[in-house]
């Protein structure tokens, strides 16, 4: 009998119906991500934390984050047109200033897979 994989750290799975190793593996697969009961596709901010993290692309802030829709779009809610920026970066993106912030983004959306 092969044992399987945690879908968490890869450690060996004991029982044939569990997909994680513990208690801790699979309270971090099931309840974060789409793998959560309660997860919604249409949350942009849920969204965009899960695939990009909750900190500024453009200085790192990890308090307090907004998400982006790059293409300006809010109904287009797909990981790649969203971005993390804090308040100040993202009121630059709507400004006069967005050339100071928009090749911070081109460039991290580039190695995304954009």
């Amino acid at each position: 009998m092969s044992l399987r994989e945690c879908a968490v750290c890869s450690k060996p799975v004991k029982t044939k119906t569990a997909v994680t190793c513990s208690y801790s593996c699979s309270n971090t697969h099931f309840r974060s991500g789409p793998n959560n009961p309660n997860w919604k596709d249409d949350n942009y901010q849920s969204t965009c934390f899960y695939y990009h993290g909750k900190k500024c692309l453009v200085c790192g802030e990890d308090k307090i984050v907004a998400a982006h829709h790059v293409n300006h779009d809010h109904h287009d809610n797909r990981p790649e047109n969203l971005v993390p920026l804090c308040p100040t970066h993202h009121q630059y993106v709507h400004s006069r200033y967005s050339e100071e912030v928009t090749p911070i983004i081109d460039k991290y959306l580039e190695t995304f897979g954009v």
